[in-house]
């Protein structure tokens, strides 16, 4: 599939450009009625929905309670002095975001994180999302989150990082 914004050839099944992150059009085969012999059945595009700043700003305080509730009750209950709430917190995020897409916060409002041709990004690109590109997101006064802000297609820079986009659940 041919990105309409910069070119690149993509794989047919891929929903972002590898190149520029710009949205590809996908196709969902609909049910049709009788197709007649040698026509096609009809197709419908769908464009994708990138996540903006303030609901995933939601997602991240969901998560942010749902962590200190499980740091706060494995600390008391196995009073390791070594686990600390950030390992929970990066487990956390690796874990959900690399094997469903989605983390807690995520699921409760909607959104997924995905990689280029919308799938759940794997342990590997989630690590690399969660542990330098939120650590490089953070460093200049949060600029990183901020971005989504202004970012046509609302990526953070460690989505960016990672080549990932926060899109809606379906």
């Amino acid at each position: 599939m041919r990105c309409k914004s910069c070119g690149h050839d993509n794989p047919p099944e891929a929903r972002f450009c590898a190149n520029c992150g710009f949205s590809l059009a996908t196709t969902i085969e609909q049910p049709a009625p009788a197709v007649a012999p040698g026509a096609e059945p009809a197709a419908q595009e769908t464009a994708v929905e990138y996540m903006g700043f303030w609901i995933r700003f939601a997602a991240a305080i969901i998560d942010y309670l749902v962590i200190m509730t499980v740091s706060s009750l494995f600390l008391s209950l196995h009073e390791v002095g070594g686990v600390s709430a950030i390992f929970v917190s990066w487990l956390y995020y690796w874990l959900f975001t690399g094997l469903k897409g989605q983390t807690l916060g995520k699921m409760a409002v909607g959104i997924k994180v995905v990689d280029a041709a919308g799938s759940v990004p794997g342990l590997g690109r989630a690590a690399l999302r969660e542990i330098p590109g939120k650590i490089l997101s953070t460093i200049p006064i949060y600029l990183g989150f901020l971005w989504v802000i202004w970012d046509k297609q609302k990526q953070g820079w460690h989505d960016k990082i990672a080549s990932t986009h926060v899109v809606r659940a379906r």
